[in-house]
């Protein structure tokens, strides 16, 4: 008789480290959705349920196609103390493979109490997408007028929006403007900006000058890609001087032209309109010498 208690008591003891005093969910990612060949964060909440307080437990990320950690990030991360009643949260960054296919995706992870307890596994779906939009960037023109740029589209998707700035940097800085708005570009279409750049100090060798891409996804998130296209500074100043200095890039072949956006500089777009209006005041004042002149010669 005693031997049978005493293998039940064994039996639930053993049965009660198998029982998870945890719940562990995945509270939030993002970005979301997120892109494929990208990173994003996951958010695990771990939660006690029980009265006591819980030592020892760990929950793991287990590495499936199309998810994975870089080298040096943590599989396993091992929680010290999670009180009764109480609730952690930890994060773990994930890289999605660029070959990962476009919508949900499962990613796992498992947890258990303690070293000696079973693992438990969840899983939750992750929407994935291709590359939401690429920007090509080239040097077009520099002369009197500005600096030019010809920014094309060469991703899957529209970005909606669009505005390119030069952000405040090192070795540049913009004169009278430092953004432009361009509108949607749809996925092979390119636009033509221009700034007035100078260099900040006088440099002879080529240096980066940063240009700021934000547009709205298809998915209404906003976002903001930073290209680096390589000037040279004494080239700037020379086009400034009133030579011309075409760069060597030209536009993307295969782009649709028609969708092309001509984006001209403040400055210029005000000379013009000056000159339509006094244009047409001039065009007005002959007018009426004439009229006057054949009245006066029927009188």
């Amino acid at each position: 008789m005693k031997k049978i208690i005493f293998l039940i008591l064994i039996s639930v003891v053993l049965n009660l480290s198998f029982v998870n005093a945890l719940d562990v969910a995945v509270e939030n990612y993002y970005p979301t959705p997120v892109e494929a060949g990208d990173y994003f964060n996951v958010w695990l909440k771990v939660t006690n349920r029980e009265e006591a307080a819980v030592e020892g437990a760990v929950v793991q990320f287990k590495p499936s196609f199309p998810f994975s950690l870089d080298p040096g990030e943590e599989e396993q991360i091992v929680i010290d103390k999670v009180n009764a009643k109480s609730s952690v949260t930890k994060k773990f960054k994930i890289r999605v493979d660029k070959e990962a296919k476009e919508g949900e995706n499962t990613i796992a992870f498992s947890y258990k109490d303690c070293s000696g307890c079973v693992w438990k596994e969840i899983n939750m779906p992750i929407t994935v997408i291709e590359y939401q939009t690429m920007f090509d960037i080239v040097l077009q023109e520099m002369n009197t007028d500005g600096v030019f740029f010809a920014i094309a589209n060469i991703g899957k998707n529209s970005a909606n929006a669009v505005t390119i700035r030069i952000p405040e940097q090192e070795f540049f800085r913009t004169d009278l403007i430092s953004a432009s708005i361009v509108g949607n570009l749809d996925s092979g279409d390119y636009t033509i900006v221009g700034f007035k750049i100078s260099p900040v100090d006088k440099m002879n060798e080529e240096k980066e000058l940063f240009i700021q891409i934000d547009y709205t996804d298809p998915f209404g998130v906003r976002r903001s890609v930073v290209k680096q296209i390589m000037i040279n500074p004494s080239s700037l100043l020379r086009a400034s001087g009133g030579v011309a200095d075409t760069g060597s890039s030209s536009v993307p072949t295969g782009f649709n032209r028609a969708g092309m956006q001509q984006q001209s500089s403040f400055y210029t777009n005000v000379w013009f309109w000056t000159s339509i209006v006094l244009a047409i005041l001039l065009f007005r004042k002959k007018i009426s010498v004439i009229y006057k002149k054949i009245r006066k010669e029927k009188s």
